[in-house]
């Protein structure tokens, strides 16, 4: 339930904060008093897309604020608990605040939230009715939205939907899988000779580098050699003292005789000993490699020609020979697919009969739960603009198979004839603004008894009706505010008389601006009021008359 509403610099508002009540409230005023403007913070807070025009004339923003009781929303208290927002005792506030030269904010219960969030607490806490939705009632997918909503197929939707974009996927797989299949088959043989090509290869990652690093030994045998056998000489000696590996092991020999009459030189003699175990695993290792050496022509031309051939698969299938080699593992598999791919084809069309029985049996429950509903619908709205001075209205609910879509396998349409005597025709085709009027309120009234949002708010809901039909509106809107909080913008008495509480919107201004004022009317004020709206006058005497006695009987 809506709670308060502040508004602050928005339009002709300066600062305004309105206490809503439980039940039937409406909102009345001279046309441009700012009604409008009270309309607009609501649908601020609904999400709506708003520009900087909105803020009052020398302001540099404009607020709304909303206070709002959530105890039995089960949904938006686990969408609040989601992020880490309790609700206690107190009301969830809500307040966007829109700026002029940089972007506005939302904040619920003082955390930030983004405009996907408003939209999902607003959607869910209170629904406006105006002028637009009447003219949506003429879209089919409203029309079906209704009738889903009467018949509570929420869960049943769902189940539907889930099921059918799991066949669009199963398709959509099968229509891919053809398609590779297909350019598979248009190019198997030149597939075939890729995967013969390099199989034979049979290249290895890091191959072409290794290649390089041994053609390089082989292409400087010479030098190396000649300077690995120069430095084994060196270290090794070509007596045995003139290398470098003799004269260590002299030196430790002597260094050994010295620690032997002086320790101190014990330390010094022992790491000459380990640079000479050091040196001699040097020496051999160096002798070993020489031993090891030899050339071969034939060895470099055959490493030369595989990194020649190496560079030929690179420079046709891959900038290295990594990519050549996810090349041939993927033109293995396409070239598998040209030739092993009935099997998957077959899975893939059994999953997909599969799919196809269970949603065609999940829209044929769809379906029938619509047609018997379609019909109790149908008998409550007539029953409904009967009550609202249409007595040989016919309304009907046309529903007809069609193509499968995310929705359903049915093509709704509301049907209509208000007169005796004509046809029921497409409600777009026929019906006027103020028929419009009436079997959307009807349509409202009905779903009134299941609907879980608390605050319904009507707008232009009076648009060309008057008289008894006034009258019966806003019996049926006093019906829906037994259920809801109602808030109702009108500019008829008939209307406004039915309400329990009754606000008015002025507007007021001093030497250099104007203003926008509210506040309750009772009693004799609340007289004086209706008169106006009945007469433009509110101090006329036949009119408050009227006046009093048309909220005596109709407040009774």
């Amino acid at each position: 339930m809506l709670e308060s509403l502040t508004i602050r610099n928005l339009a002709l508002i300066e600062s305004l904060t309105i206490q809503f009540k439980e039940g039937f409230t409406v909102l009345t005023g001279e046309t441009g008093a700012g009604k409008s403007i009270i309309l607009g913070a609501l649908n601020i807070l609904f999400g709506d897309k708003v520009d900087s025009s909105i803020i009052r004339s020398g302001e540099i923003e404009a607020s709304v604020t909303a206070a709002l009781s959530v105890d039995h929303h089960p949904q938006v208290l686990e969408f609040l608990a989601s992020r880490s927002i309790q609700i206690e005792d107190e009301p969830l506030i809500i307040t966007r605040t829109v700026r002029l030269n940089s972007r506005g904010s939302i904040y619920v219960q003082s955390q930030p939230m983004t405009l996907s969030d408003l939209s999902f607490l607003s959607h869910s806490l209170f629904d406006i009715h105006g002028q637009s939705e009447h003219q949506s009632l003429l879209s089919n997918v409203t029309q079906r939205t209704i009738l889903d909503s009467y018949a509570s197929n929420g869960e049943l939707l769902l189940t539907y939907r889930r099921l059918f974009e799991e066949r669009q996927q199963i398709a959509a797989d099968i229509e891919r899988l053809n398609e590779t299949i297909s350019q598979a088959q248009r190019e198997a043989d030149y597939l075939s000779f890729v995967v013969d090509e390099l199989k034979r290869a049979e290249l290895k990652p890091g191959e072409d580098d290794q290649l390089r690093s041994e053609i390089e030994v082989l292409s400087q045998y010479e030098t190396i050699h000649d300077n690995a056998e120069q430095l084994y000489r060196n270290l090794k000696g070509a007596g045995e003292k003139d290398g470098i590996l003799p004269s260590l092991q002299l030196s430790g020999h002597f260094s050994r005789k010295i620690s032997k009459i002086d320790d101190s030189f014990s330390d010094l003699a022992s790491r000459l000993d380990s640079l000479t175990v050091e040196l001699e695993d040097i020496t051999y290792t160096v002798r070993d490699y020489l031993s090891g050496m030899s050339f071969s022509q034939h060895q470099l031309d055959a490493l030369q020609e595989r990194l020649a051939l190496i560079q030929r698969l690179k420079k046709k299938y891959g900038t290295s020979i990594e990519a050549v080699i996810e090349f041939y593992h993927q033109s293995e598999e396409k070239l598998k697919l040209s030739t092993d791919s009935e099997e998957m084809l077959e899975e893939l069309n059994k999953k997909l009969s599969k799919s196809e029985a269970a949603l065609a049996a999940a829209a044929e429950e769809l379906s029938e739960r619509r047609r018997k509903h379609a019909e109790v619908l149908s008998r409550d709205i007539t029953e409904g603009l009967k009550e609202l001075n249409m007595e040989n209205v016919r309304f009907s609910i046309d529903i007809r198979d069609t193509e499968y879509s995310s929705s359903g396998k049915d093509a709704l349409e509301f049907m209509f004839s208000a007169n005796l005597g004509e046809k029921e025709k497409r409600l777009r085709e026929i019906a006027s603004g103020g028929e419009l009027s009436r079997v959307m309120l009807s349509i409202k009234r009905v779903l009134s008894a299941n609907d879980t949002i608390d605050t319904l708010i009507f707008d232009e809901v009076d648009t060309g009706i008057g008289g008894k039909v006034a009258l019966a509106v806003g019996k049926q809107i006093s019906q829906i505010a037994e259920r809801h909080q109602v808030i109702a913008i009108t500019h008829l008495a008939s209307i406004a008389s039915y309400a329990q509480n009754h606000l008015v919107v002025a507007k007021q201004s001093d030497e250099s601006r104007t203003f926008t004022r509210i506040r309750e009317v009772e009693g004799s004020e609340r007289i004086g009021e209706v008169a106006r709206m009945l007469s433009g006058h509110e101090n006329d005497a036949h009119a408050l008359e009227h006046a009093a006695s048309l909220l005596s009987q109709l407040r009774s």
